[in-house]
């Protein structure tokens, strides 16, 4: 008897814990079944939130632009995880359109965002990062250039990076700072105190 009360305790507890935090379980099991798989970036429409999981590929505008115009009172994306994109000129211009379209960004307490991920999180009007999410950041590299970091500052390919932060309201010592804390084939976790310093927090 006393063992069945004890199971009934214990099941109503775990029911409670399961509503206040179902989010966070729905959050782990969308992490680990993305990050096997890298799959292409995809949004989950939770009420005002879009949440956005998988690498960022060459269909990243039309999929910005189908979230903006299906459903109108999102205004917030919440990168669960996204590790990085496959092309960093569709990532930047579909920066433009959350930007353009006034959507905040968000990294939650168990998210993880890098490379091409952390450049479209800067698209946010407001951005926000969770204690205890992940925000990585190096150098960009393509068929030409093996990393960032080598070209001369006045190089042209440095332009469109630096524009883009700068419509974002970033400081162009971000993006200095982005290519020169690790080369393309690593990654350079950001501190809590880089993320202010470099004002990809909002607040």
């Amino acid at each position: 008897m006393d063992d069945k009360m004890t199971i009934k305790k214990l099941t109503g507890f775990f029911v409670i814990l399961l509503v206040f935090t179902g989010f966070t379980v729905y959050y782990s099991e969308k992490i680990s079944g993305h990050v096997q798989k890298s799959n292409p970036a995809t949004f989950e429409v939770r009420g005002s939130e879009a949440i956005m999981v998988g690498v960022i590929n060459e269909d990243i505008v039309e999929k910005v632009s189908t979230l903006i115009h299906d459903y109108p009172k999102v205004n917030k994306i919440v990168l669960l995880n996204v590790p990085g994109s496959k092309n960093s000129w569709k990532t930047i211009e579909a920066g433009k359109i959350v930007r353009k379209n006034g959507l905040n960004t968000h990294v939650p307490k168990n998210g993880y965002i890098a490379s091409g991920g952390t450049v479209f999180f800067c698209a946010g009007i407001n951005r926000t990062v969770e204690s205890g999410a992940i925000v990585g950041v190096h150098s960009w590299s393509n068929n030409i250039i093996d990393d960032a970091s080598i070209l001369p500052k006045n190089h042209p390919y440095h332009k469109v990076y630096l524009d883009y932060f700068e419509e974002m309201g970033i400081s162009d010592e971000f993006y200095w700072f982005m290519i020169e804390s690790a080369p393309s084939f690593r990654m350079h976790y950001m501190t809590e105190y880089e993320l202010k310093k470099y004002g990809l927090i909002t607040n």
